[in-house]
């Protein structure tokens, strides 16, 4: 008797893993990360593009991915627009970004409608001098979608 029931539940046991497995095979389906979160959405693929481009000195591909108002916060400093980011600091970003590594620690996009959160850390290290350096660098952008398109609409760096 005692077998018999062992045996039934053992087969309702395995009948639900089996059907709870299944249900959730879908290979599209992100992989359970909580650091690396919502990078495959058009939100986060802009992101991406934008910290290519910073890296690559592409200022026109730069400027194409910013909102004409976008507003970045830098350590106590903001710039207003596209234009004045793009023809003041950005030029110092693209130095800077290339004489240092950065490793992404996390990332995570949520989308909610029109808009976009993007958050992210990095371990930034530089070497120079007989000196070498580490830091954690903190960064935080909405992507807002205008007329069709994901633009960056605020950056906040730290």
């Amino acid at each position: 008797m005692k077998s018999k029931i062992f045996t039934s539940v053992l087969s309702v046991y395995l009948t639900f893993f089996s059907l709870s497995a299944l249900s959730h095979s879908n290979k599209n389906d992100e992989p359970i990360n909580p650091l690396f979160t919502g990078l495959g959405t058009k939100a986060a693929k802009v992101v991406t593009q934008f910290h290519e481009a910073l890296k690559a000195g592409d200022v026109k591909l730069v400027n194409s991915l910013l909102s004409k108002d976008v507003l970045i916060y830098e350590s106590g400093n903001a710039e207003r627009s596209s234009l004045e980011y793009v023809s003041g600091h950005l030029l110092s970003d693209i130095k800077y970004l290339s004489s240092v590594q950065s490793e992404l620690i996390e990332h995570q996009v949520k989308v909610n409608g029109n808009i976009a959160i993007s958050t992210s850390r990095s371990k930034v290290s530089k070497a120079g001098a007989g000196k070498a350096s580490e830091r954690i660098s903190m960064e935080t952008i909405a992507v807002s979608k205008i007329d069709g398109k994901w633009l960056i609409t605020h950056i906040h760096w730290s």
